[in-house]
């Protein structure tokens, strides 16, 4: 299988980051040099329309997809749009695990203190997808699935990646000074494992 290919990954953008009450979303501005993905096994060319995290109150907690039945402390979703049909969308997941490098969410940990509550939103410069990506582009998990927050459609082709990108203690704790909707600490804002029925997930390790 071809690797996967991340264009304009590597070029910074600007974009308006939200507390939607139930995540962090960020939503690129791009007139040119919008971030798109192909290859590795994908129908058509998908461009990115946003992306969002997912967290715990603990650390043993936070992530939508779990390892022989273990957690990670938060994950990362990029959800993109098909454009050959728009009604199909790529997302790549990507795992979160507590070190001591923050470089990867400084842009968008530095404005969460201004978007505690619901509907707050701030402009943010300067996002750089590659960082938010494992070195280690070549081995992920793929199957065909649903969006993890209502309404919960089939019509998502999920790429998982097995290496996961780092996130500092002090920057998880600012995620989990969001308030959500009723005004709580956004503290578990992750769905449930869902059961497998007939759904095959295959490991891929591209050339």
């Amino acid at each position: 299988m071809e690797p996967l290919k991340f264009l304009n990954y590597d070029v910074k953008f600007k974009g308006e980051i939200v507390n939607n009450g139930h995540s962090v979303q960020v939503k690129p501005h791009c007139i040119s040099n919008v971030p798109e993905i192909r290859g590795g096994g994908f129908d058509q060319t998908y461009r990115l329309v946003q992306y969002h995290f997912h967290w715990g109150l603990h650390d043993n907690e936070g992530s939508e997809h779990t390892l022989a039945g273990l957690h990670y402390p938060a994950e990362l979703h990029l959800v993109h749009e098909g454009l050959a049909n728009p009604n199909k969308l790529a997302v790549v997941g990507v795992f979160l695990v507590l070190g001591d490098d923050d470089n990867a969410l400084s842009q968008e940990c530095s404005v969460l203190n201004k978007i505690i509550d619901p509907a707050q939103s701030e402009q943010i410069q300067g996002i750089l997808l590659d960082d938010k990506l494992p070195k280690n582009r070549k081995s992920f998990w793929r199957y065909m699935g649903s969006l993890t927050t209502p309404p919960c459609s089939e019509v998502v082709t999920w790429t998982i990646f097995t290496e996961p990108i780092v996130v500092t203690k002090f920057q998880l704790a600012l995620f989990r000074s969001l308030h959500d909707k009723t005004g709580q600490i956004m503290k578990k804002n992750f769905r449930p494992v869902q059961k497998l029925y007939q759904r095959e997930i295959q490991f891929i390790v591209t050339a």
